[in-house]
């Protein structure tokens, strides 16, 4: 399917994974750039190798930046060139009770899967 999305810049945060992942290389297979996104540099750079493997003739790119961290995204902004495209995928969660998760643990979730978009 041609989505006319060649040569479109696309940035997803959370994209190492899951379906941020798959994300990726849907726009991989359609002829964008792609810009992925994940917590620590090692994981970051083992995925876009995986994708440069799958997708030879595409053009990817990572940025490690841990969304819970204000510091790390500003860095990150400041890498990023322009884009077209935005997908704001990264988000966390416990898998805990309700009743028994601290408020130190829901304003984290907050910040990073709210606040983190913002």
């Amino acid at each position: 399917m041609d989505l006319k999305l060649r040569g479109k810049r696309v940035f997803i945060s959370g994209s190492t994974t899951g379906i941020g992942r798959c994300t990726a290389e849907t726009f991989l297979r359609e002829g964008a750039s792609v810009y992925i996104n994940g917590r620590t540099e090692t994981t970051v750079q083992e995925v876009v190798s995986q994708l440069k493997a799958d997708f030879p003739d595409a053009s990817v790119k990572g940025i490690a930046a841990d969304f819970a961290d204000p510091a790390a995204v500003q860095s990150l902004i400041q890498q990023l060139p322009d884009i077209d495209i935005l997908i704001n995928n990264v988000g966390i969660y416990s898998s805990q009770s309700f009743f028994e998760t601290e408020d130190a643990e829901w304003q984290r979730q907050f910040e990073v899967n709210v606040m983190s978009g913002v």
